[in-house]
Formats: structure tokens, C-alpha cells, sequence
């Protein structure tokens, strides 16, 4: 007998039995596929449950960081909660959120249990599947350290943008630095202007270390930097002024033959221009490398070169000769004099300061917005602590629970840099955006682009500086008119405030 006749009649001969088995076992199959079915469901429904409930704690560690009360946030979690569950469908039937406070680290835990009906199940007896979820949040905890830089170029004052920005900007404070919330130095605000170039304003000699001259100009320092033909400020130890120091040529006859007299003669200048500051020079220009002796382009406006030569150096003295003294001209190119009055306010949790200083902002000038991020940057950096007042010296940046942002904001093109700058302003803010969002910094950057025109300067793939330097899509805003710029501005406030809890 052949296998297959073999296997022929013992199907046949069997077919009763099997008949009864499948009878029996169908059912439990399909009882356990049912289960499954419904299992995977559940899963689903608790996934939807536990981001309805992360969602809720969060904005309910908000509303905590931001004054309101326990009760309050109780109500407001349970009924955020009970909202975003209805909308998932499926009957779905969930107890109220169990809310409860820890004093002692600010932690606010919610926890939720929910039955689930089952759809197959239930033919087995199992007519629902139960779950529970939970999250938790803490309010009030990190630490952020956050620098405005505000563009203040003349085309500032076209269409009231500068007035828009200020009421934006009140608005942003006070997000950040509530008038009922914890005001307890854990978020400190700066703010720093640019134009054609950012005014140090007070931090000036500490910025650029200016060398301290003796009257009678016999300081070695100041010999060594005018040697090396750097055009830097420095000081009369005896006046406070600063001035430049340099040759003059003898000239017996009116025939200058290259003999430079050795006895340097001081230019005094007491303009308000002489705290502005340009870029930094070699590869200082795209970091956050403490303040150095002389290391910056043209501080204090500068306009003759110093580089060697009798030629150059001939033109550098006639200029400052020829003058006057007026710093209207021959010692300042007036395209660039013109930086903002007032110097950087220091990191701060004074609302009062800081709407003061913004209330008082005016425009003019260019847009030179690479060394607006330069200073953005400085006002956080802990290399930068030396400089500013103990209160405001910025955290390590491995400090646990500290997040460090820049909020950029500009209404046009990056098109401004010193003309001995190696490159244009946009590609400096390229440099510069690079380097303060990785380690060790990792500095969080939002842009503000302020009715920003269509022909502004992109990168080769077709971003703008703004969507660039931004740390992540996200974190760049457009805005056409002023409500949107304070619809931005709130924005940013509340995403910097879920940054500090989530840490």
C-alpha cells in the first residue's frame, strides 16, 4: 500500500473525530484572537490616555510656576484630562484624575484608571480591560538664563516696528518673570541691541581690556600694542579719557623723509562712540572666548590703518592731524559711529530694569546682526563671568536644571560687517550659530523674524539666517504684524518655561 493510499483511509476513517475536535477548538482560537484584538486596542486607548495626562500635568505645572494655587491646578488637570480622553472615542470610561503635591521637591503627580469595553472579548466573559496611568511634573525647579537680542537698525522705525517690538517685549517679560509667581532668581532675563555694532557701554575696559597709560606715555603695554599696529583704546590713568597713541613724522622743510618720531603724542577723545565694539578678531570672532587684551576689530571706530608702512601710517597721522581733533572726522568713519547710547543689561530677574531699558530703545543705523548674536551669547557664557556684576555672572555650562537660550530678533538681512572683517555678517552668524548651539554650550536659539522681506540673503539650501540659527524649525517665527509678533514672543516664553520642567 502507497503512503497517500495509507494517509487516504486514515483521513477518511478519522474524519469524525476531527470534525468533533474543531468543534471544540475553533472557538478557542478565535476566543484568544479576539483577545489579542482587543489587548492591542486597549494599548492604543491607555497611549492616547497617558499623553492626555502628560499634557495636563505639564500645563498644570505652569499654571503652578506661574502663581496659581493647588486647588486650582487640581481642577484644571481633571478637567484637561476628562476633555482630551472624551475626544478618543471607543467608550472608553475613565475615573477623574487622582492629583497630589510634593512640597518637597515641587513634583505634581496625576494618576488616572480607565476600563476599556472589549468588542470580541467579552464572548468569553472578559467584558472590559482596565489600565492605569500616571505622570509627573515639577514646577519651579530648573534654572534658564535667557538673552534677548533685539535689532534696533533704522529700518526699525519704518512701520512702527519699534514700538510693536517694546509692547512685545513687556509681554515676553512678563511670561517669563510673572508678577504672582516665584520670582526667585531662577530665570534671569538680558538684553542686548546692535546696529552697526553692539555699545559696551560700562563693560567697555573690562570687554576690550584698554591698556592703562601713564600720562606721560611711558607704559611698556601700550608701547607693545602700538607696535603691533592694533588700534584698540586706551586710557590716561591720570583723565579717565581714552585716546590713541602714535608716531609722528619729522618732516624738516616739509621733506618727510620716514623719520618717525619715537615720542608718541595722545589723541583725546571723550565722544560716547568710544564703547562700541565690532567683531572679534582671528578665531575669537565665532566663540565665546573670554574677553582678551585688544583682541577686536575697530573698538571705538577707527578708521585709519595702522598696518606698515610709511604711507599708511602718513595717512593715519595726517587724518588725525588734519581733524582737529573733531570726532566727526579724520579719527571716525562716520558710517560707523552711531551704536546705541546705552551699553548690555547683564542678566537680571528686575522686570523693571529690563522694561526700562526697552522702553527706551531707539533705531538707526545698519544691521549687523552677527555681533548682536556674539553678545547674546557672551551674556550667558561662564567665560564671560569675570565681566559682569556677581548677581548676573552666568551658570557652568554642566549645571543640572539650567537651560540657556538666545531669542534673535531682526526685520531684515545680515548685511553689515567692519571693512577689514574677514567675512560678511552672514556667514559670521553662520559661524557663530554653529559653534554656540554644540557641546559644550548647547545654547537654545529661537529667531524672530519681524516682517522680514522676501529678497533676504539664504544659505545654499534656501534657508534664511533666522531658520538657519534656529536650533531646530520649531524655534524660528515669522511674523507680519504685531499681534503676531506677541503671539510669537508668548510662544517662546511658554516653550522656555516646559523646557525648565521637562529637565
Amino acid at each position: 500500500m502507497t503512503t497517500g493510499k495509507a494517509f487516504r483511509n486514515w483521513w477518511t476513517g478519522q474524519g469524525g473525530n476531527i470534525a468533533v475536535m474543531g468543534a471544540l477548538f475553533i472557538p478557542g482560537v478565535l476566543a484568544l484572537g479576539g483577545v489579542a484584538v482587543d489587548f492591542q486596542f486597549t494599548i492604543r486607548q491607555k497611549n492616547k490616555v497617558q499623553f492626555a495626562l502628560d499634557s495636563a500635568v505639564l500645563a498644570g505645572a505652569l499654571s503652578r510656576q506661574g502663581g496659581a494655587s493647588e486647588e486650582e491646578v487640581s481642577a484644571d488637570i481633571k478637567a484637561y484630562t476628562a476633555a482630551l480622553v472624551a475626544e478618543q472615542g471607543g467608550k472608553i470610561d475613565c475615573a477623574p484624575v487622582t492629583v497630589t503635591y510634593n512640597p518637597d521637591n515641587k513634583d505634581i503627580r496625576g494618576t488616572i484608571r480607565c476600563d476599556q469595553p472589549t468588542f470580541i472579548s467579552d464572548l468569553i466573559g472578559w467584558d472590559k480591560l482596565s489600565f492605569r496611568a500616571g505622570s509627573t511634573s515639577t514646577y519651579a525647579v530648573g534654572n534658564a538664563d535667557v538673552a534677548f537680542v533685539f535689532d534696533v537698525s533704522g529700518s526699525m522705525n519704518s512701520y512702527n516696528r519699534l514700538s510693536l517690538l517694546k509692547s512685545a517685549a513687556a509681554v515676553a517679560f512678563d511670561e517669563l518673570l510673572p508678577d504672582d509667581g516665584p520670582n526667585d532668581g531662577k530665570v534671569r532675563l538680558a538684553v542686548t541691541t546692535y546696529n552697526n555694532a553692539v555699545n559696551a557701554g560700562a563693560y567697555f575696559n573690562s570687554v576690550t581690556r584698554s591698556v592703562q597709560l601713564s600720562a606721560d606715555g611711558s607704559n611698556s603695554a601700550a608701547r607693545s600694542n602700538y607696535d603691533s599696529h592694533n588700534d584698540a583704546r586706551m586710557i590716561d590713568a591720570s583723565t579717565g579719557k581714552r585716546f590713541f597713541y602714535y608716531e609722528h613724522e619729522y618732516c624738516p622743510g616739509g621733506n618727510c623723509t620716514g623719520n618717525w618720531n619715537a615720542a608718541r603724542r595722545k589723541f583725546e577723545d571723550a565722544s560716547v562712540i568710544d564703547t562700541c565694539v565690532y567683531e572679534r578678531t582671528g578665531g575669537d570672532g565665532a566663540s565665546d572666548a573670554a574677553p582678551g587684551s585688544m583682541r577686536w576689530i575697530g573698538a571705538g571706530n577707527p578708521r585709519w590703518n595702522w598696518t606698515t608702512g610709511n604711507n599708511n601710517k602718513r595717512n593715519g597721522q595726517w587724518e588725525i592731524e588734519s581733524s582737529g581733533g573733531d570726532s566727526s572726522r579724520g579719527a571716525y568713519d562716520a558710517s560707523y559711529a552711531g551704536c546705541r547710547a546705552s551699553g548690555p543689561v547683564p542678566l537680571t530677574d528686575d522686570k523693571a530694569v529690563l522694561n526700562a531699558h526697552v522702553q527706551s530703545l531707539t533705531a538707526n543705523g545698519g544691521t549687523a546682526g552677527h555681533i548682536g548674536l556674539a553678545w547674546g551669547w557672551y551674556l550667558l557664557s561662564p567665560n564671560w563671568a569675570s565681566v559682569w556684576p556677581e548677581a548676573s555672572e552666568p551658570l557652568e555650562y554642566n549645571t543640572k536644571q539650567n537651560m540657556k537660550a538666545v531669542i534673535l530678533m531682526t526685520d531684515g538681512d545680515f548685511n553689515t560687517n567692519h571693512p577689514t572683517a574677514a567675512k560678511s555678517s552672514f556667514r559670521q552668524a553662520q559661524d557663530l550659530c554653529d559653534t554656540m548651539k554644540a557641546a559644550p554650550s548647547k545654547i537654545q536659539v529661537y529667531t524672530v523674524g519681524f516682517q522680514v522681506p522676501g529678497s533676504v540673503q539664504k544659505t545654499a539650501d534656501g534657508r534664511t539666517i533666522l531658520e538657519y540659527c534656529a536650533t531646530s524649525p520649531a524655534y524660528a517665527f515669522n511674523a507680519s504684524n504685531g499681534d503676531e509678533l506677541t503671539a510669537a514672543y508668548r510662544s517662546i516664553a511658554r516653550s522656555i518655561s516646559e523646557l525648565r520642567i521637562k529637565q
